[in-house]
């Protein structure tokens, strides 16, 4: 039987299954194309616009703002010795040359013992300004060092500025914006994320992170994806993108607040340099107390020579001999919350303790550390705080909240524990309000650790200067806003038995502004922790 073969489609029983097949086929391979696990599925909604009335600008009538032209200062007295209280007074003054009536201009003030913008070397100090509210300002240094002293008087920024920050900047949310991964079961979608507080409409949102404990009214929300569930949220990281946009549409026509022949620059109407006579400053130094929480700092924090920071707050000795920092953290457990500027004082610590050490684990990006001292029986572990503004790719549960790791610590373990807390450099971009109520709620857990652990040693790092590479870092990471977090940590903490860690006018007299200080710096912060927590 001779067997006949179809040269064409045949139309028989299998023909029209075997089409239907192959269609099939086709139709899967292009769908995985579309939405396969390694392609974005839907890319981040740009907002274009997040209020469209156009706000009043504070430039109306631009020569009324604060000048570091025309303004002035001036020493008061004229006979100065090693030990004394340089004053000097600064009258603000408008581009036309008039005495501003008001405050809230924001200066720099540093003295050297090196001509140049920011010597390293030799004395350096800063000063403390006190805002006289009718456009006039006290700054008093202390003079450490004879000689000739360099006076740097810089209006970091004027009252106008401030205040657009006050009013126009930190009452307004959305401010900060993240993108996160929603790993899906066919697909890995993006959405546009964000911390809000006292968010009511949430139908098209989810909430991925509410802790009322830790944040209170304020949550971490993101975009619904179009495929995946809320629960199949994955990882975060900045959107730098957005968060410039939506500092340009605040800004709007105030940019020259921010940038300008006005803002960081310095006064040039007063005497360049003044000099120091003779006289022993030994017994003021040794004179300073032990360190102890809850004392209020000297108007002077104290002051530079070369590397080599000298307290005026309280005693502070050198610890470069690993057998003394050995003996003083035996038995315990530093534990280290906060970002990378105590992330520094981890890694330096570690140092000082020397070799060897048991390393217990690193996680992503560094955002947790652990190590392990077996003949001392020292823990030290660092723990990268929720909300992180970077460009890696966060995992939440790599961030826990410092809240619930206080709330954590058992009654038996109260002479284990030694705590350090930096709550703040990621978070200028908060409203007030919300950062406020973090810090209130923090105050509470620290204060419930304190009723079960009365002698556990709990240090706060408080804040300092920053660089800014542009005018829109330098408003939603201003100077100034973390000048005045930083007051609202002092504030917050006070009375609770916390260390606070007050290193603005250490920072701020050491040299160039950097949110990474230098080696000298971390190493006078950390003497500065173990001669508290070793007393």
């Amino acid at each position: 039987m001779k067997v006949s073969y179809c040269i064409r489609p045949c139309p028989g029983r299998f023909g029209w299954p075997l089409l239907f097949l192959v269609l099939s086929v086709f139709l899967s391979v292009v769908l995985y194309v579309k939405i396969s696990p390694m392609q974005q599925l839907s890319p981040i909604p740009r907002i274009t616009s997040f209020h469209s009335k156009t706000r009043p600008s504070l430039l109306t009538g631009s020569g009324a703002l604060t000048s570091a032209l025309k303004s002035t200062y001036r020493l008061v007295g004229e006979t100065l010795h090693v030990g004394d209280t340089a004053h000097f007074v600064i009258q603000a003054k408008d581009s036309n040359g008039r005495n501003k009536t008001s405050g809230g201009d924001f200066w720099f003030t540093v003295l050297t013992s090196e001509a140049g913008e920011y010597p390293t070397t030799g004395g350096r100090t800063a000063g403390s300004v006190v805002d006289h509210n009718n456009g006039s300002y006290s700054v008093y240094f202390y003079v450490g060092w004879q000689g000739t002293a360099f006076v740097h008087i810089t209006l970091a920024a004027p009252s106008e500025a401030t205040k657009w920050l006050r009013e126009k900047y930190w009452p307004v949310e959305r401010r900060v914006f993240w993108k996160a991964e929603f790993w899906g079961r066919h697909s890995i979608e993006t959405a546009l994320c964000f911390v809000h507080r006292n968010l009511t409409s949430t139908s098209n949102l989810c909430v991925v992170d509410h802790n009322p404990r830790a944040m209170g009214s304020t949550a971490f929300y993101c975009q619904k994806p179009r495929v995946a569930k809320c629960e199949d949220f994955k990882t975060v990281a900045v959107d730098p993108n957005m968060v410039n946009n939506r500092t340009r549409e605040l800004l709007q026509n105030d940019t020259a607040l921010f940038d300008g022949k006005n803002y960081l620059q310095p006064l040039t109407r007063g005497p360049p340099k003044i000099t120091i006579g003779t006289q022993s400053n030994a017994t003021i130094i040794t004179q300073a107390p032990i360190c102890n929480p809850d004392e209020e700092p000297p108007l002077n924090h104290g002051f530079w020579l070369d590397a080599d920071w000298y307290h005026l707050q309280c005693k502070v000795q050198k610890w470069d001999n690993v057998k003394a920092v050995r003996e003083c953290l035996r038995q315990k457990h530093v534990f280290i919350h906060g970002d990378s500027n105590v992330r520094s004082w981890y890694s330096l610590l570690a140092k000082k303790m020397g070799y060897p050490w048991k390393h217990l684990g690193t996680g992503a990006d560094k955002m947790v550390i652990h190590h392990y001292y077996q003949d001392s029986k020292i823990e030290t572990s660092f723990y990268f705080h929720p909300r992180v503004v970077t460009n890696s790719k966060v995992y939440l549960d790599t961030t826990p909240y410092e809240v619930d790791i206080l709330d954590n610590i058992r009654s038996n373990q109260c002479n284990e524990y030694i705590i350090v807390l930096c709550p703040w450099g990621h978070f200028t971009q908060w409203t007030r309000e919300s950062f406020a109520e973090r810090m209130n709620l923090l105050k509470e857990a620290v204060l419930r650790l304190r009723e079960r652990c009365p002698d556990v040693p709990v240090v706060l790092k408080g804040t300092h200067t920053r660089e800014h590479e542009n005018v829109l870092k330098a408003v939603y990471a201003s100077d100034y806003t973390l000048w005045a977090w930083g007051r609202i940590l002092r504030d917050t903490f006070r009375g609770t038995g916390v260390f606070f860690y007050d290193v603005w006018q250490m920072s701020l007299a050491y040299g160039k502004p950097d949110i990474h200080m230098p080696l000298e710096v971390i190493n006078e912060e950390v003497n500065w922790f173990l001669s508290y927590v070793c007393r």
